[in-house]
């Protein structure tokens, strides 16, 4: 096997993990429960694979900017080569653009699927008047189209002033106050001019449903403007990749850039707080940093070692990552919104897991309940489970080539 390809079996491991990652951090058997008694959420999943309450990175909070990294390194692998001829510009950006505004349609429409909720016992019908707009696949697909368009038109030199402008340029503007719209305050989601912004573009009907009272997106407008930062560390990382030096050279490299900017982050830190929700300059710098020494393990693993066996079935999920999402998402929603008896399909299944340790509900397992490590590991057991089938699809679909690109 030639580098080339041995580089891209790395990055196709690498997706795969990551797309596996979120398969099993999106689908725990519960995410917690109220304690109505000390108002209090009890969180039911051990703390690396549960998202920051906000500043803070977890191991959860690694996987959306690691995808968005291999997104830029993926754009330097298929168009390094082809932007060198300024006439396959245009050419190079219709496809960009297609592909992206592909991929933000189907975030649409995977999180108003089922087109149906179940609402205390009832099935309603949600109106496209009430779909959300801001979510996963459509900031992809928005940070594709901004960030391939950016790459196909900038030297390296340029794509680091870029990277540069973006953060600093942010930090300012997230410092924004408008008076008698907001009060600043960077401690809560919906009161920094993002929030303010979306709630203008969207409004409150087309935000994530669990946050709309509020007036804030999890996966704001606003934040996509950091996010294209996280895609250009994947695209610098892509060149210095398909360059000429030696494969020790491209892992040290790599693995020397990601400790300093994890480093750097964690110095800036003190002023701007590492955030995913707001997607901080810092959190671009921590979870890129961390993502290229992640490629620099897996280059040497892969490609110096030749330690392949590992890969093979992360590479499976890596080269079906949108089929492998969207089956997890929109089979996910379904069966969270069809009732059997008194519960979801969802709720079934969870409750049969977790009575393998306890006959406690899930609602009833507060802080210091004596179930309350149960109620975690069956949790994680029941995201666990919910792979395998996903697993086996793709796996069959890879040993007869089938692989779905937008």
């Amino acid at each position: 096997m030639n580098s080339t390809n041995q580089r891209i079996v790395s990055i196709d491991f690498l997706r795969g993990l990551t797309i596996a990652s979120m398969i099993f951090v999106n689908n725990p058997g519960s995410w917690g429960a109220w304690d109505s008694v000390n108002s209090k959420w009890i969180n039911h999943l051990f703390l690396p694979f549960s998202h920051s309450h906000w500043n803070g990175c977890t191991i959860a909070d690694l996987i959306f900017p690691f995808f968005i990294f291999i997104v830029g390194t993926s754009i330097a692998f298929a168009m390094g080569s082809k932007k060198q001829n300024f006439k396959n510009h245009n050419h190079l950006i219709v496809k960009v653009i297609k592909r992206g505004l592909v991929i933000f349609l189907l975030g649409v429409l995977k999180d108003a699927f089922p087109y149906f909720h179940l609402v205390n016992g009832e099935y309603e019908l949600w109106s496209p008047l009430d779909w959300r707009i801001p979510g996963v696949l459509q900031r992809i697909g928005l940070v594709f189209i901004i960030g391939g368009i950016i790459f196909i038109k900038s030297s390296p030199k340029v794509l680091w002033l870029t990277f540069i402008s973006i953060l600093l340029g942010y930090w300012g503007l997230l410092y924004i106050e408008i008076p008698g719209a907001y009060e600043l305050d960077l401690t809560v989601p919906n009161k920094n001019f993002g929030a303010w912004l979306d709630t203008k573009v969207f409004t409150k009907n087309h935000l994530w449903p669990n946050s709309r009272e509020d007036g804030w997106d999890p996966e704001s407008f606003f934040g996509t403007i950091p996010a294209v930062a996280s895609a250009i560390m994947g695209m610098l990382a892509g060149t210095y990749i398909k360059s000429e030096k030696t494969v020790l050279e491209k892992v040290s490299g790599l693995f020397f850039a990601g400790c300093i900017s994890t480093f750097f982050a964690l110095g800036w830190n003190i002023l701007f707080p590492i955030n995913k929700t707001l997607w901080t300059s810092t959190y671009v710098l921590y979870t890129g940093g961390i993502a290229a020494m992640c490629t620099a393990f897996c280059i040497w693993l892969m490609d110096y070692k030749e330690n392949h066996k590992i890969a093979k079935p992360f590479i499976i999920y890596g080269l079906n990552p949108l089929t492998a999402y969207l089956m997890s998402e929109l089979v996910s929603s379904l069966i969270h919104n069809i009732q059997v008896g008194e519960a979801s399909i969802s709720r079934h299944i969870s409750y049969f897991i977790l009575r393998w340790f306890t006959e406690t509900p899930f609602n009833e397992i507060f802080a210091n309940h004596p179930d309350l490590i149960s109620a975690k590991w069956a949790s994680h057991i029941y995201a666990f489970l919910w792979m395998i089938p996903y697993y086996l699809i793709l796996r069959w679909m890879y040993n007869r080539k089938i692989f779905f690109k937008v």
